[in-house]
């Protein structure tokens, strides 16, 4: 008798073990490109980028230098897109429409963000 509450035990423990490791260390989805960016993620290679009410959709891109990228705005809010480096234009405040600039030849990544709500984006030219 004493040999079957060993088995049942080890049992448990195994079940217990199997669930602790599957049920932690997973990939949330976060690192692909989603998120609301500005560094951390993997960049999507696009040239085209949604303007919502709360992100840029994808935040984080990759492009060849000297491509123009082109932000569209698809929410009802007034946004910008205000790069960090002054050698890049920045948009104007606008709530629809469309802003398009041509990124430099060369290598880094140009990070931006949305001055009235705070949410960040990047152009990574490798």
């Amino acid at each position: 008798m004493k040999d079957f509450h060993v088995r049942r035990g080890a049992h448990w423990m195994v079940i217990s073990l199997f669930l602790t490791v599957t049920g932690c260390g997973g990939d949330s989805g976060t690192n692909g490109g989603g998120g609301n960016g500005g560094g951390g993620t993997t960049p999507v290679i696009t040239t085209s980028v949604n303007v919502n009410d709360a992100a840029f959709a994808p935040p984080d891109i990759q492009v060849t230098g000297g491509v123009t990228v082109r932000w569209t705005w698809t929410g009802s809010l007034s946004h910008n897109v205000t790069f960090t480096s002054t050698s890049i234009a920045n948009s104007d405040t606008q709530t629809s429409g469309t802003y398009a600039v041509a990124m430099p030849d060369a290598t880094g990544v140009y990070a931006y963000r949305c001055t009235i709500h705070g949410f960040t984006g990047s152009v990574t030219v490798p």
